[in-house]
């Protein structure tokens, strides 16, 4: 099943079919991104695909996950598992990422696109780059417990 919101009210249902549209725009061109960084897809385990909740997803600096930047998250999460042949997988790595790409998209349609010099988890981050961090987490439930992941971004 890969990643699915949580049970309950869907906060994209609200959504214009015109904005949920532009959304799923976001995250096909997210999803471009993430097939160059290739972050990892959890491997399956006994009962199949992962089947991961999203309990949260955040930005540092604090920026609200509105309903259109989450639809984009998901769209490009899925649409990178479904291009590595994993339609029902999950990275939670790749939703981290995601997460700042779909806010650098979403900043350049308001004006000068942020210029990520580098993206990627903060275990891999060069000590030699100088700029602005930009930090994305994302915490993720299923049946094994809470599956944690991060991504960092540095922006000149």
């Amino acid at each position: 099943m890969g990643i699915r919101l949580a049970e309950g009210p869907d906060p994209v249902a609200a959504l214009d079919p015109d904005l949920a549209q532009a959304a799923r725009g976001i995250g096909v061109a997210v999803a471009m991104r993430l097939r160059e960084l290739a972050p990892a897809i959890r491997p399956a385990g006994e009962s199949g695909e992962p089947d991961l909740v999203i309990e949260e997803i955040s930005l540092d600096p604090e920026d609200p996950l509105d309903p259109v930047t989450l639809l984009a998250c998901i769209s490009a999460h899925d649409a990178y598992v479904s291009g590595r042949g994993r339609s029902a997988g999950a990275s939670p790595g790749a939703l981290a990422i995601a997460r700042i790409l779909a806010w650098a998209t979403r900043a350049e349609a308001l004006g000068r696109a942020p210029r990520i010099t580098w993206i990627g988890p903060p275990s891999r981050r060069p000590d030699d780059i100088a700029g602005h961090v930009v930090s994305a987490s994302v915490r993720l439930s299923g049946a094994d417990g809470a599956v944690r992941a991060a991504a960092v971004a540095i922006v000149a």
